[in-house]
Order: C-alpha cells, then structure tokens, then sequence
C-alpha cells in the first residue's frame, strides 16, 4: 500500500500528463480547424484531384485504426438482456406451428427483432436457460429443436 505522499505524487504527474494530452489534442484540433477553414474558403473545382496533406491522412488513419480497435476489443461487450431475449424467442415459438430448430430461430430473432447473437450462445446457453426457467413455457421436442409448450388445463 502506497504512503499519501507517493500516492499525491503519483496523481500529479497522472495530472500533468493528462494536461499534456489535451494540450497536444486541442493542437490538433484547431489544425484540422483551420485546414478545413481553409478548404472551405477554396474556389469548388470539380476536375481538379488535390493529393490530400499527409498530416490530415494520417490523422484519419489513426482515427479508423483507433475506431476498428475499439468496436473489436467491446463488440463482445454488448449486453442482450436475458428477459428480452426469452421473450422474443417464445413469441417466435409460439406463432409457429410445428417445432423450429435452432438456426430457424436465429435468423427469425436477426431479422425480425434486430437481435444479434451468436448460435453457439443460442444453443448453448440462452435455449437450456429458457428450459429451466419453469415460468417460460418451451420445451424441447428433439435434438435442436424447440417448440411452445401449451400449457394443460
């Protein structure tokens, strides 16, 4: 455990580099501000193909290299809640009149309610967790395929 006065110093200098950062952000930013100032005062020449300034490219670069990292390392990050899922899964379940098999309720939760999943998270998890749940009517009738169950009177 570190001591307050190593933890105070730890913390300026965690200050000053994010002062450094906005300082060298803010730079930027006013460049790329007056670059496209200054395109927009340009005469609109249609015909004429301008090489595009390496500092700009490289900035854009940086930008959709920094934007792909991002989506790859939280695209698994996305939270489908449970409730939702079940829900739209039974009301696929309940429409159909003969049992669907797991890949039918993929596409149908894909393209009909916008819901993403993977199919091993379909049969794996999310279709034997709707099985348990003794307040969810659906059962399976054989090996990957699932149908409503309608409850006895």
């Amino acid at each position: 455990m570190l001591d307050r006065q190593e933890e105070k110093k730890i913390i300026y200098k965690l200050m000053r580099e994010l002062i450094a950062e906005r300082r060298e952000l803010s730079k930027q930013y006013y460049d790329l501000k007056k670059r496209l100032d200054s395109l927009n005062t340009l005469p609109n020449v249609p015909n004429i193909k301008k090489e595009p300034t390496t500092t700009s490219s490289l900035i854009e670069k940086e930008q959709i290299q920094e934007r792909d990292a991002f989506h790859r390392k939280y695209k698994s990050a996305h939270y489908l809640p449970f409730d939702r899922v079940s829900k739209n899964i039974l009301s696929i379940l309940k429409q159909s009149p003969v049992p669907l098999s797991n890949k039918q309720i993929l596409e149908k939760l894909n393209t009909e309610y916008e819901l993403h999943v993977t199919y091993q998270n379909l049969s794996a998890n999310i279709l034997p967790k709707m099985l348990k749940e003794r307040s969810l009517p659906i059962e399976k009738s054989c090996r990957g395929y699932w149908q409503y169950h309608l409850p006895k009177l």
